[in-house]
């Protein structure tokens, strides 16, 4: 059995956190595929990061058909999907059209939509205490409409982080919580997929 992982970029776009992300993963031998929804533009402000993501949104179909021929392109016989932020909402719509294909979601600050009954595969979540996007409530309200619907979900809080804690470009970086969820999210994807 062979793994691969999906990854998709914040609203910042493919930028050098990712694309370091990506390698890492390489390195511990997984396949990797990362779309660049932005083609090549990546955003350092906060205001060129939401009109990139904006761009996106209004054309969300054809996003997605981006992300599905990246997916095409994994060889792998299991595959998780990791995103941050805007890439989310992506990935959680990609493994319910793909139930059969996507083995494991790793969401960094973010969750996507989904109605009750809806195939999920097994969750990580890693979210920001001080999150101006998404509050612990709201990230807390999720996490119980999963387990009601009987998902496997694992959602943690960052004490004293903000969004992007995950990012060593953005001043939210956090390196202790950064460290810590990429720990377990190398546990959680050698459960999922190798095991």
């Amino acid at each position: 059995m062979t793994a691969g992982v999906l990854v998709l970029h914040p609203w910042w776009g493919l930028n050098e956190d990712v694309r370091a992300s990506a390698e890492r993963l390489r390195r511990e031998g997984y396949e990797v595929v990362s779309p660049d929804l932005f083609h090549s533009r990546v955003a350092t402000t906060r205001d060129e990061a939401q009109a990139l993501s904006g761009e996106v949104s209004k054309n969300w179909q054809s996003a997605m058909t981006e992300i599905e021929a990246a997916l095409e392109k994994l060889r792998a016989d299991r595959v998780a999907v990791l995103a941050w932020s805007m890439g989310v909402w992506f990935s959680w719509q990609l493994a319910q059209a793909h139930p059969d294909r996507i083995r494991a979601l790793v969401s960094y600050y973010g969750y996507g939509e989904f109605e009750p009954g809806a195939k999920l595969p097994p969750i990580l979540g890693h979210f920001a205490e001080n999150d101006e996007f998404d509050s612990v409530e709201d990230v807390r309200v999720v996490e119980r409409k999963l387990i009601e619907d009987k998902h496997v979900v694992e959602f943690h809080i960052y004490p004293g982080t903000k969004h992007w804690f995950d990012e060593p470009s953005r001043p939210e970086y956090d390196k202790a919580a950064s460290e810590l969820a990429w720990k377990r999210t190398l546990a959680f994807l050698d459960t999922q997929l190798r095991r």
